[in-house]
């Protein structure tokens, strides 16, 4: 079993995907777009991503964006949690997803023998770097 993370936005699923490429060094696949189907749908959402998938490591994150009025809200009840055990590219990456975000918690060594630090990136998406030292 594995779960997969799958992320929607507001119209800017390929910004998003990008920038999370560049992030991780990870590689986009099977990007299809809304006016790709063959259903009815305003105009300016078929060029819109319906379906993206972004692999980097073993992991997979796929994306999409809503459809047309519908409003994405990301919340704060859930965090992605990325666990590395390279200090410095712990550092990178949460300094990458701050870009444009908010840090919510600095990264620091932590009680539990960790660096960690908490950001909400640019994009609203909750995440967690956690780094076994």
């Amino acid at each position: 079993m594995k779960l997969t993370v799958y992320l929607n936005f507001q119209g800017d699923t390929e910004e998003a995907m990008n920038f999370y490429q560049k992030v991780f060094n990870g590689t986009i696949h099977d990007v299809s777009r809304f006016g790709d189907g063959n259903f009815p749908m305003p105009e300016e959402q078929k060029s819109k991503i319906m379906h993206g998938r972004l692999t980097f490591g073993d992991n997979l994150i796929m994306f999409s964006d809503g459809m047309t009025g519908m409003k994405i809200d990301h919340g704060n009840g859930i965090h992605l949690c990325i666990g590395l055990n390279d200090e410095i590219q712990a550092r990178l990456i949460f300094d990458e997803l701050a870009e444009g975000g908010k840090i919510t918690m600095p990264m620091e060594k932590q009680f539990w023998g960790a660096l960690y630090g908490q950001v909400i990136d640019k994009y609203g998406i909750n995440w967690m770097i956690n780094c076994d030292l």
